[in-house]
């Protein structure tokens, strides 16, 4: 059994209908890719980015969680199973403070979650697998699934970037915004 653990910042830019960015209101994290180390098997990330989903996998995701946000600003809308508001400013904002006031762990449904990745090395060079939730193990091998996933608001300190990351997806340049929110070095 393999866990890991990060606190990330989500902030949430929600424009009045009435400005010219109002629909650029999508989520800003600052922080890190949550990962877990499955030591020779690899590394397995979330990272920041939509997951790729069938038609009928986005129906099954838009009913169990109505947001309009992008699928990692809806991961805390998913997890305390609340509604991510509508198109209009009160709506947002309202939708936001309902959700500020939740606390507790919660589970989020496999089908909110946002892309899953492993990489590997190919000749050399550094490609990523994209994995679905239900099937880590068309990547890392027989025996490999994904027990959970756990919300929890907090107001802790953004997690550092893991020392288990392999050098060359430390090095600047090479990490780019989906594994890694704005404002980090």
């Amino acid at each position: 059994m393999k866990a890991g653990s990060s606190v990330i910042d989500l902030s949430y830019n929600i424009e009045p209908s009435w400005s010219p960015s109002q629909f650029n209101s999508f989520p800003v994290p600052v922080g890190y890719a949550p990962t877990v180390d499955l030591g020779e098997k690899g590394m397995l990330f979330l990272t920041f980015d939509h997951a790729a989903r069938t038609p009928a996998q986005q129906l099954e995701r838009n009913k169990q969680v109505f947001c309009l946000f992008d699928d990692l600003g809806c991961l805390p809308f998913a997890a305390y199973r609340k509604s991510g508001g509508g198109i209009e400013f009160k709506q947002k904002k309202a939708a936001l403070d309902e959700l500020l006031r939740q606390s507790g762990p919660r589970d989020v449904p496999f089908i909110a979650l946002t892309q899953l990745i492993r990489f590997v090395d190919e000749n050399g060079e550094h490609k990523y697998l994209t994995l679905p939730p239900d099937n880590l193990a068309r990547g890392f091998g027989e025996g490999v699934e994904l027990k959970r996933v756990i919300l929890e608001l907090t107001t802790d300190p953004v997690t550092p970037r893991p020392d288990s990351w392999p050098n060359w997806l430390k090095e600047k340049g090479q990490m780019s915004a989906t594994l890694k929110g704005y404002g980090n070095d």
